[in-house]
């Protein structure tokens, strides 16, 4: 167990640490819903063309940032950004 533990420690470290099965599901359920979320706000922001997105984990918390550039004002990433916080 001590190996696996040290394993686990060393290779997902990077990744936020080893998480429980439940930690996990919460974490997928997150990136799924702002995956479905993330056109809505685009083009709340009223962005129209291709965007970046950087995905971010913190823990078993998920964050989906809209990145400025190509296309994509600092205002209109702040926006989308904003909608994508949003309950």
């Amino acid at each position: 167990m001590r190996i696996a533990t040290a394993f686990c420690a060393a290779a997902l470290g990077v990744l936020a640490g080893c998480v429980s099965t439940e930690q996990s599901a919460k974490v997928n359920a997150d990136w799924e819903a702002l995956n479905a979320k993330r056109p809505q706000c685009a083009k709340a922001a009223g962005i129209t063309g291709q965007y970046s997105v950087t995905t971010e984990y913190y823990g078993v918390s998920v964050v989906q940032v809209f990145q400025p550039g190509a296309g994509v004002s600092a205002a209109q990433a702040a926006k989308a950004n904003a909608c994508m916080r949003a309950e």
